[in-house]
């Protein structure tokens, strides 16, 4: 009877294993698609927006250094 007992223990100490593993790789790829997602947004708002937009380059003028 006690060894019966240690096999339905260890049958459920494994099912519990199992599911937690599960859990652990459904919140890893969760965490992988927002992080995706937050990606994606970034690069699209610096894609989003008019084509001319002006560019933020200083100037050269009256610079000691120029060619």
């Amino acid at each position: 009877m006690n060894s019966l007992s240690h096999l339905y223990v260890a049958a459920h100490l494994d099912e519990m294993l199992d599911q937690a593993a599960a859990e652990r790789l459904a919140a890893s790829a969760r965490e992988r698609k927002v992080r995706l997602s937050g990606a994606v947004k970034g690069v699209w708002s610096l894609l989003n927006g008019p084509a001319e937009r002006p560019t933020t380059v200083p100037t050269l003028t009256n610079y000691p250094y120029r060619g």
